[in-house]
């Protein structure tokens, strides 16, 4: 049984609490309710950390403001590691609980990050859904690319395409035609290795089919 916080409130009702109010931009009832936990027991210091990093990933805008999701992982990191049992020398950890709470709740919010892991994931796991392949992912990376021909031009045509597509960069040309060198040097190599290995097997097999001289006749008794 999950025991009571030091004032006899339900642990599982604070952290909803302080989640509720960390989406609604209340920092002061957030941080409340957070000191509340935190009061109690270092266990519950703990909760309030990792449930602070689920928020940063599920009711914040990490498009926007994808720096406070490091943060606030440093920040619980710290508040965890200077965790005092004697409330007055608590003020490390609680100040840095407080900062990951402020910035949360100033920061632009979403929950698209909940919804977008929720859509796909559990259609996989509930429907069974496997995703189908495009063509364009196959080239010479793959087996099936490289069976069908595709090399370094389909490549930099087809499989290096960004949406939005940016300007051509000053290295892009160099870097193909180094490319290029490199895929008909290992060509070469390979073809030379091959019948490199053929000469060796040849001779190894002429070796063995010719008759070692005799160097002294036997002598007749």
């Amino acid at each position: 049984m999950i025991p009571r916080t030091v004032h006899n409130m339900s642990a599982f009702a604070c952290l909803s609490a302080m989640q509720k109010c960390i989406r609604r931009g209340m920092e002061r009832e957030a941080f409340e309710f957070a000191v509340e936990l935190m009061h109690t027991s270092k266990a519950f210091n703990s909760m309030v950390c990792k449930r602070l990093q689920v928020i940063a990933h599920e009711d914040i805008d990490t498009q926007k403001r994808p720096d406070i999701v490091p943060f606030v992982k440093a920040a619980c990191e710290q508040a965890k590691e200077w965790y005092e049992p004697d409330l007055a020398k608590m003020g490390k950890s609680r100040m840095a609980v407080g900062n990951a709470i402020r910035l949360m709740c100033r920061a632009p919010k979403s929950r698209e990050g909940d919804h977008f892991h929720a859509a796909v994931g559990w259609r996989s796991i509930l429907e069974g859904y496997a995703p189908p392949i495009p063509d364009w992912a196959h080239d010479q990376h793959t087996t099936e690319g490289r069976r069908m021909g595709r090399g370094l031009d389909y490549f930099r045509e087809e499989s290096t395409k960004l949406v939005p597509q940016p300007p051509k960069d000053q290295y892009e040309d160099e870097a193909y035609r180094l490319w290029s060198l490199k895929a008909g040097g290992a060509k070469a190599y390979a073809t030379a290795s091959k019948d490199a290995d053929k000469v060796v097997k040849a001779a190894t097999k002429s070796r063995s089919r010719v008759q070692q001289p005799v160097l002294f006749d036997e002598e007749e008794d």
